[in-house]
């Protein structure tokens, strides 16, 4: 292995946005003194195919991008078992991971890689009946509305491209149109059951969060006290049978007022099956997995090194050797 960095940037990420933003990060990084290595991808099979080249040659890869490219480093550098550290300079929409280990601000991220303080950190794994490998996640696995929503904010975008420039606000006015239609063409709630190890829940909810890390969507915490080294994931179930009690429950969530309602149920285990009479997809961290109905979530504990800020504290979090 060299001892030069790979940054592995997608200018796709935040809807395009991170292409104008390529030469402000190469100067932040070059005013912090960082060597490293540009590699520049043109989609996703390419993003793939350059992370599975580099975890072989770099053993610190940055990822600048949005949360679906890092969670694609990530997997690749966890399939790979090299031992990579993954650094995170967040450019996407949403930069949940980012905001979780305190590098959403760009000179925050580039000081965080030159300084390398990293933590081991647990990782969220999927292992699904139809699919020959697991999938891993970071930060949030989701069922339900999570898929729904994003698939309708994804096409509305795409048949609205005239709304990019006010991006924000068309954004969230797709979301909630895709809560809306989600309800409406009952395609939740959904009906499955839950497995642990000493129970089962049959479930009819609207939207089920594994939780690896405590931010959701910005501004959410669903599960306020998931963390990545506790060895755990937090399983956050939604009961909302029609779509204003959602709503009722989104407010409370923002103001922290969720755990203290009833509509909101939180488990935390190592490991949970599902069990669905129908073909169930599943998001981790912004990716789309398809299943047959039947699979686990689990967490591998302390399996991935990440590097995070300086100013970052949690009694829980388990540093790694400094690189």
């Amino acid at each position: 292995m060299t001892s030069e960095i790979a940054l592995i940037y997608n200018p796709s990420a935040g809807k395009g946005k991170a292409t104008r933003k390529k030469k402000k990060v190469e100067n932040c990084l070059k005013n912090q003194n960082i060597s490293y290595k540009l590699f520049e991808t043109e989609s996703e099979s390419h993003l793939i195919e350059i992370a599975e080249k580099v975890v072989n040659e770099y053993p610190v890869i940055i990822g600048a991008g949005g949360d679906t490219t890092i969670s694609i480093i990530a997997n690749q550098i966890l399939r790979s078992k090299k031992n990579n550290t993954l650094g995170v300079i967040g450019l996407g929409s949403v930069n949940d991971l980012a905001r979780e280990i305190g590098v959403l601000k760009l000179e925050d991220a580039c000081r965080a890689i030159k300084l390398g303080r990293s933590i081991v950190m647990d990782v969220g794994r999927v292992k699904a009946n139809n699919h020959k490998n697991p999938s891993f996640f970071l930060a949030q696995a989701s069922l339900g509305l999570g898929v729904a929503v994003n698939r309708y904010v994804e096409d509305w975008m795409n048949k609205h491209t005239f709304m990019s420039r006010f991006f924000l606000i068309s954004q969230a006015l797709a979301a909630m149109g895709g809560f809306y239609h989600s309800y409406r063409h009952n395609i939740v709630p959904l009906n499955l059951n839950l497995e642990q190890k000493n129970n089962t829940d049959a479930l009819f909810s609207p939207c089920i969060v594994f939780s690896n890390t405590s931010i959701l969507g910005k501004n959410f915490r669903v599960s306020p006290y998931a963390s990545p080294t506790d060895g755990k994931l937090d399983c956050c179930i939604i009961n909302a049978a029609t779509f204003p009690n959602f709503l009722d429950i989104m407010i409370k969530v923002k103001r922290q007022k969720h755990l203290e309602f009833g509509g909101v149920k939180i488990y935390q285990d190592e490991s949970f099956k599902i069990q669905a009479p129908n073909p169930l997809a599943i998001q981790l961290d912004g990716e789309i997995l398809e299943t047959d109905g039947e699979f686990e979530v689990s967490t591998l504990p302390r399996a991935l090194k990440l590097i995070v800020s300086p100013e970052f504290q949690n009694q829980d979090y388990l540093l790694a050797s400094e690189r």
